[in-house]
């Protein structure tokens, strides 16, 4: 598996896990099943999150997740439906609850995380083995 796609996952699952423990209304599916469309859309914004110039902006991030969500066609409901593209989070910044806010913040450290510790091996430690 490529350096972007194991930070990919673990992003992601750590960000669900800390969902389901904060009590979160809507946890996503596990990484390994999530449509191929999602997945590209995330591999790209890992790839950003873990390059030079990061977003630090709960705000901005929970934008741009907010578009890239409305270019896959979903729209904003107050009831999650993953067969109908419906979630209650597509809505401005400002009008989501705590909980959804420190799901943003949380996404940030995690990428932090796969950032300054997900790397590629190193060949002398593969080479001790």
């Amino acid at each position: 598996m490529l350096l972007n796609e194991r930070r990919a996952a673990f992003v992601y699952d750590a960000a669900r896990l800390a969902a389901i423990a904060a009590g979160a209304p809507v946890v996503p599916l596990p990484w390994i099943i999530r449509e191929t469309e999602f997945r590209l859309q995330f591999l790209d914004v890992i790839r950003k999150q873990c390059g030079d110039s990061p977003c630090n902006s709960p705000e901005e991030l929970h934008d741009s997740w907010a578009l890239a969500y409305l270019q896959m066609g979903w729209i904003y409901s107050p009831d999650y439906s993953r067969e109908a593209r419906t979630h209650p989070d597509l809505v401005p910044y400002h009008q989501l609850g705590t909980l959804e806010k420190d799901k943003d913040a949380v996404f940030i450290e995690l990428c932090k995380i796969a950032r300054l510790y997900i790397r590629e091996p190193d060949p002398k430690e593969k080479a001790a083995e």
